[in-house]
């Protein structure tokens, strides 16, 4: 079969599960990965494809017909101007945490001397936000830690492959040992995207979000849907040395966000993403 009638008959088929623009970049990220064929020059070749190829392409088409993720497919996702390996005990990095990142960024150039020297991130996860921190500001230590094993492993790889200095720490928010780190820390700077997403939220998700991506990273019991916000910003509230925190947050939970920080008696301020909704929250003392 030639590549252009089977990039067509595989767009046809991803339509059960998804829009026919996201079928077709599915495609296409297919062809560029394994074809080495951009999306431009697709209609340009005149190709037949050959019998590896075919089952290579028949192999990963199944797998993004089953609901995998592609970047779970591929084994990697861009995060900024980052190459980032993701596997399945990790979240897919999103665009909107991006966002975050810029934030802090543009946050750290206006800083009167001399700038922090500590960054922490918290639920690191692939660790895409210290990596993206880390490459443009180089100067100041990044600190990262996550409560799962296989995540801090996955986001040691990540930071060995892009040759990046961060501490990852295997440490949860919600015991003892945690929040005493939390306590202890030099970071000025603190940075997070915890579970925010409430379990009864669940019944809304894409199949690809809900079977593949891992659970711990993005579920909150809905009984206490800010949990590991308050933990945070009662440790941020506590160490001398914090004096910024930035959440990645959701939509839904600004009410009970701005509660929170008053009485923390820290001072929020909130920005929407480029879908206009309500993502970020920076904390100050």
């Amino acid at each position: 079969m030639d590549i252009v009638t089977y990039f067509d008959e595989s767009v046809l088929e991803l339509q059960a599960l998804y829009p026919e623009n996201e079928a077709k970049a599915l495609m296409y990220w297919l062809y560029e990965d394994i074809l080495l064929i951009k999306k431009a020059h697709l209609h340009l070749f005149s190709k037949e494809l050959s019998f590896t190829e075919a089952l290579q392409l028949n192999t990963l088409k199944n797998r993004l017909l089953n609901g995998e993720p592609i970047q779970y497919v591929l084994g990697y996702a861009y995060f900024m101007d980052l190459l980032i390996q993701v596997n399945p005990a990790v979240l897919i990095p999103r665009p909107e945490t991006e966002e975050l990142v810029q934030a802090v960024l543009a946050a750290y150039k206006t800083w009167a001397e001399p700038k922090p020297t500590a960054i922490l991130d918290i639920c690191t996860g692939s660790g895409c936000i210290a990596l993206a921190l880390k490459k443009a500001l180089v100067e100041p230590s990044v600190f990262a830690l996550d409560v799962s094993e296989e995540a801090i492993q996955t986001a040691q790889h990540n930071a060995t492959q892009l040759k990046l200095s961060i501490q990852f720490e295997h440490l949860s928010v919600l015991d003892e040992i945690g929040m005493n780190y939390l306590h202890q820390t030099d970071a000025a700077i603190w940075v997070s995207n915890p579970p925010y997403i409430c379990e009864a939220e669940k019944a809304e998700m894409h199949v690809n979000v809900l079977q593949y991506e891992p659970h711990l990273a993005l579920f909150v019991e809905s009984e206490d849907p800010i949990l590991f916000y308050r933990k945070i910003a009662q440790a941020f509230c506590l160490n001398p040395n914090a004096q910024e925190l930035y959440f990645e947050i959701s939509e839904f939970q600004v009410e009970a966000l701005t509660q929170l920080a008053k009485e923390l008696a820290l001072r929020p301020t909130f920005k929407k993403d480029l879908q206009a909704k309500w993502r970020i929250l920076e904390l100050r003392k």
